[in-house]
């Protein structure tokens, strides 16, 4: 279920150019107990590992970027928010709608309006475009150092870890049969997102002109991270496609990455062409 989070300011001013910590805080905070606990916690879905199928997009409309202040205001914003269960989504709609009113980081605004946004039917094929930064890496050792290795989308390694995070997240779901599944790498130091299949991955994705411009450095609670913006193909089962349009693609979802949309197909043909 995907939802649109429109916001109006009680004053303008000038947000953290990091508030995505302050975004997150806001969407725990207005979730039913029941469900913001586990949910915070990792205990929310079985798994292997711990998960937090949900999603959230940067604060869109209202706002521009100052260099060397932040984020300003300038008047209504919006976010976007997704999770496959629809009692997250629609105990976060409730939240929010009871309260009226949110704080992020110093701003206060007023809860304008929740509009739900349809997912749209997909065959085995769909473009998307990220509307937040799409992460995936690899936690290495090196010279006896553990360090985090971030993959570009030129890096074969991108897609192989994309497909892999989303099928972890299927299996959970019980969208993908285990005899299909995909198997960690045995031995393996890779991170949370880490994997390879034995079969191939059921997901293929695609960078459609993503150009050095599109990284993105985002700092979450004192860390670094590498993301990527711009269009992909995602090419794979229907229930894949679907799942990376209500979890989000790449790691970090909860943290407010890998937030993707349905692209407008007429500006990605034109950039094909070009």
């Amino acid at each position: 279920m995907r939802l649109e989070i429109r916001l109006e300011p009680e004053r303008l001013g000038i947000l953290p150019l990091h508030y995505r910590e302050a975004l997150q805080a806001v969407i725990y905070r207005h979730l039913p107990k029941e469900i913001g606990e586990p949910l915070h916690d990792g205990h929310y879905w079985p798994s292997e590992r711990p998960l937090k199928l949900f999603v959230f997009s940067q604060l869109h409309g209202g706002v521009r970027y100052r260099p060397g202040e932040g984020v300003e205001v300038t008047g209504p914003v919006w976010f976007r928010f997704a999770s496959p269960d629809r009692t997250l989504a629609l105990g976060l709609a409730a939240g929010l709608l009871q309260f009226g009113r949110v704080r992020i980081a110093s701003l206060d605004f007023a809860v304008r309006e929740i509009a739900t946004l349809a997912v749209p039917e997909v065959g085995t094929e769909v473009v998307v475009q990220a509307l937040s930064p799409i992460t995936v890496y690899r936690t290495l050792e090196v010279e006896g150092k553990r360090r985090t290795q971030y993959y570009n989308p030129l890096n074969e390694e991108f897609g192989e870890l994309v497909a892999a995070n989303l099928e972890r997240k299927a299996r959970a779901l019980g969208l993908v049969p285990e005899v299909e599944a995909t198997a960690a790498s045995a031995g393996s130091e890779a991170g949370p997102d880490a994997g390879m299949t034995q079969r191939g991955p059921l997901l293929r994705v695609r960078p459609l002109g993503v150009h050095p411009r599109a990284k993105r450095l985002e700092r979450y609670k004192g860390t670094w991270i590498e993301g990527w913006v711009g269009r992909y193909r995602l090419e794979g089962p229907p229930e894949l496609l679907r799942l990376a349009l209500e979890a989000g693609l790449g790691a970090k979802n909860s943290q407010g990455f890998g937030y993707v949309v349905e692209a407008d197909l007429r500006r990605t043909r034109e950039a094909g062409a070009g």
